[in-house]
């Protein structure tokens, strides 16, 4: 059968012919054949061949007397310099071709502009280089960032009036060499205390080093705090009771000091034993703790060392110190937590805190009345430790390494409290 279907040519050889099995056949169109782009160095390689060939032409029909080559051919020349040749006759075309920079693509663009891009890339980077080293160079400075109150208040928490003064108070005291003026070095001080910034931060804003930033508010802390603890005194009865609010004199007139404790994150210590010293139930977290006592018109008048986190604040009033300012005939305001009635008995003074309901069902009228009046005005306290609480220093985690200095911090953030304005406003006294 393959040989009834087959059929010989007459060349010999041997086809098929195509049998019609009842549908038509479908071609399949062929991938399109891409035209690729000569390569620059096999163009110019081919070129190069056909103009040795073209030569080697010449010369045989100049050895068989035949016309010499300037007569077939013009003088054939090529300038790798020149970007624009002039235009090339027959015999010169690869030149264009073949030399010239092609402008079919982007990255292949004339050397000029390259140039001229590059230059202006340079011109913008020193520009911006110039902006940024000039920026560097330009130090914080007392006399420049303090113009208004608000600026100080800011860096520093105080007024730009109480800053200047403290400067100038500072300055007769200053017994170290640093390069920064002492305005310079008390603003950095206090943006440390106020802000809580890192002393990376510090030294880049006032141009010197970070061990110099460090060193500088070590060496400053405790020439404050010897400088400012007179700002935190003990006022005399008479003087309390002749600034003691309207609020205060129609319930406790006789009400000396108002205390409570605030405490302070730490930085979690290694040693087992401080850990478990500094870790707070309240707080649930390693915290530093200390009491504060303001009188009735909102000044803070005793300012205790720090404890640890764990401490009762029965036992902080206990070993603060704090006992030892009180006379016969004081009273004491207090939160229930200050259960400290058999230290204040000896010493003839009367303790006002909130009442309990132990051993009670509930509170009879009289305690909730009494309840309510003491929470009237110990509220001052509260506010006088989130004037503290503005310094970020003691609002943030207090590092391990910087525990040394933390007394002389709370006495420095408590004298500062005081040089602002009053924190209870009478609004019952007459203003004339």
């Amino acid at each position: 059968m393959l040989e009834s279907l087959s059929r010989r040519s007459s060349d010999g050889t041997k086809s098929f012919s195509k049998l019609n099995l009842g549908y038509e056949c479908q071609t399949t169109p062929g991938r399109r054949k891409l035209s690729r782009q000569e390569p620059e160095s096999r163009k110019r390689k081919r070129l190069l061949e056909e103009s040795s060939s073209t030569e080697t032409c010449v010369n045989i029909s100049q050895t068989e007397g035949g016309p010499s080559s300037s007569e077939l051919l013009p003088e054939a020349f090529c300038d790798f310099n020149v970007v624009n040749p002039p235009t090339a006759s027959v015999g010169t075309q690869y030149v264009d071709s073949d030399y010239m920079i092609s402008q079919d693509h982007m990255y292949s663009k004339p050397w000029s502009d390259t140039q001229n891009t590059f230059t202006q890339t340079n011109t913008a980077l020193t520009e911006e280089k110039g902006v940024q080293v000039k920026i560097e160079s330009s130090a914080m400075s007392a006399k420049i960032s303090i113009v208004t109150d608000s600026d100080s208040l800011l860096y520093t928490g105080v007024s730009k009036e109480v800053f200047f003064t403290l400067a100038e108070v500072m300055s007769e005291v200053n017994t170290f060499k640093f390069q920064l003026e002492v305005a310079d070095q008390l603003l950095l001080v206090l943006m440390k205390l106020k802000l809580n910034l890192l002393f990376d931060d510090l030294a880049r804003r006032f141009g010197i080093s970070k061990s110099l930033a460090s060193k500088m508010f070590n060496a400053w802390m405790p020439v404050l705090a010897e400088k400012l603890k007179d700002l935190v005194a003990w006022l005399p009865r008479e003087t309390i009771r002749a600034c003691c609010p309207e609020s205060f004199r129609e319930n406790y007139p006789r009400t000396t000091v108002i205390i409570d404790c605030a405490e302070t994150f730490i930085q979690r210590p290694t040693n087992l034993k401080t850990r478990s010293e500094t870790f707070s139930n309240y707080k649930s977290h390693n915290t530093a703790k200390y009491l504060v006592g303001i009188s009735p018109h909102g000044q803070i008048m005793f300012i205790s060392k720090a404890f640890g986190g764990r401490a009762s604040d029965k036992f902080i009033v206990e070993k603060s110190g704090f006992l030892n300012y009180l006379l016969p005939g004081d009273e004491v305001m207090a939160d229930r937590g200050f259960t400290i009635e058999d230290f204040l008995f000896p010493r003839r003074v009367k303790l006002n805190i909130p009442a309990f309901t132990k051993c009670k069902p509930q509170l009879s009228n009289e305690d909730v009345t009494t309840t309510r009046r003491i929470a009237h005005v110990r509220i001052h306290v509260e506010r006088a430790i989130r004037r503290l609480k503005v310094f970020k220093v003691l609002s943030g985690t207090v590092p391990v390494s910087s525990l040394k200095n933390f007394d002389d911090i709370l006495i420095v953030c408590s004298a500062l409290v005081n040089l602002r304005s009053d924190l209870i406003r009478d609004v019952n006294v007459d203003t004339d």
